[in-house]
């Protein structure tokens, strides 16, 4: 009699938010042989037009993932850049663009990356996660319509004010790091001049002006001290960015007329994921769930699109999962929070006053800097070790 041939059980993986982490996460563990089901508490999660950057790491992950077309249709090569200081005299450095860094609006890049998800990841929109309940072989999630599966790790992937994070981990009171600097973004209708992208620290605030290539608009976003006791008055914060931007140059003054005329325009807080450790028992955080850096760091798609690739690796190459999320936290905790560091000190030296307070943060950040040396040199001979190995 023949024998029958017996399936192997596909294990079942839940997760959290259909962003860029959310998207990769679900396309790399489905790539690797996951039953995959994708859930976002939004019907339609991705409203908003502002810009997204993709570091080469990023950009190549992407590519890993037959991301190509969208690579060629929705993102255009980072421009050159202006970088403008100075107190009474505005100072400039130019920088070429580099075509390996890559821009998108952030509704383009995440809808397309959204659409390339294989047919066999489950997804469900406006579903919303409320309860998870840990097993001895699984976790039991049980769902805002009701509904309740199980599965054998859930990825929490839903952005810095994570569902998972809270009922898991931490609440945002205990993990989210702030600074008491709020962002000012303003979707400008001029094109920028010569497509040179500006970054500026003057007047007490650090601004980053992009321009839209798929369109002739500009992206104005400035970091600003608001103190928390403080309620933010947008219109007020909106003119204090416009003229400041308006006395980077006689190139910046149709860029400032225009930002004054937008009703594109909102308000952010500064803020990171700070937490000791990313998981817990089947349920482990990715992206800006985990350690959100902040949007001024540039850096939040180099978390998302090689951390999804480093996370699904790692549960390929073990059964264990708290082995496999260890090691794909000790693979990625390094950048994220040189990132963070970086990102921070960067923030609160541009925007505080002259003397020991700006010396103080300085000194910080290279102290900071220094201190993730030992563990970036120990990941790079771990990865030599195990070369011959591969």
């Amino acid at each position: 009699m023949a024998s029958e041939t017996v399936e192997p059980v596909r294990r079942r993986a839940l997760v959290v938010g259909c962003g860029m982490a959310g998207c990769a996460a679900a396309w790399w563990l489905e790539h690797e042989g996951w039953e995959v089901v994708l859930v976002d508490k939004e019907v339609e999660p991705y409203p908003s037009s502002y810009l997204l950057q993709l570091d080469a790491p990023a950009t190549r992950v992407l590519r890993l993932m037959g991301g190509q077309e969208i690579i060629d249709e929705v993102t255009y090569a980072a421009p050159a850049m202006s970088v403008r200081w100075g107190t009474r005299k505005v100072r400039e450095l130019k920088i070429d663009g580099d075509d390996e860094w890559r821009l998108a609006r952030r509704s383009a890049l995440l809808s397309r990356l959204f659409a390339h998800l294989p047919a066999t990841v489950r997804t469900r929109l406006g579903v919303g996660l409320e309860a998870l309940e840990h097993r001895s072989d699984d976790v039991l999630a049980r769902f805002n319509d009701g509904s309740t599966e199980s599965f054998d790790v859930v990825v929490g992937a839903d952005g810095l004010h994570s569902t998972v994070r809270r009922l898991t981990l931490a609440s945002e009171a205990h993990s989210v790091y702030r600074n008491g600097l709020t962002h000012v973004w303003i979707n400008a209708d001029v094109p920028l001049p010569d497509g040179r992208a500006v970054i500026a620290s003057r007047e007490g605030m650090l601004s980053l002006i992009y321009p839209f290539l798929d369109t002739d608009q500009t992206s104005v976003m400035a970091v600003v001290p608001v103190p928390a006791s403080t309620r933010p008055d947008e219109p007020m914060l909106v003119k204090r960015v416009c003229d400041m931007v308006e006395r980077l140059g006689p190139d910046m003054r149709a860029v400032a007329a225009a930002a004054r005329k937008s009703e594109d325009t909102k308000l952010t807080r500064f803020s990171q994921v700070r937490l000791p450790r990313w998981h817990t028992r089947r349920v482990v955080l990715l992206g800006d769930s985990a350690h959100c850096i902040d949007p001024v760091s540039g850096m939040g798609a180099h978390a998302s699109l090689p951390g999804a690739k480093v996370l699904a690796e790692s549960l390929r190459d073990t059964d264990d999962v708290t082995v496999a999320f260890a090691r794909f936290e000790a693979e990625v905790r390094p950048f994220a929070s040189t990132a963070q560091s970086i990102t921070a000190r960067a923030v609160e030296f541009s925007t505080r006053a002259q003397g020991r307070s700006r010396v103080a943060t300085l000194a910080g950040g290279v102290g900071d800097l220094l201190a993730t040396i030992p563990a970036t040199l120990t990941r790079r001979s771990n990865r030599r070790q195990a070369a011959p190995r591969a």
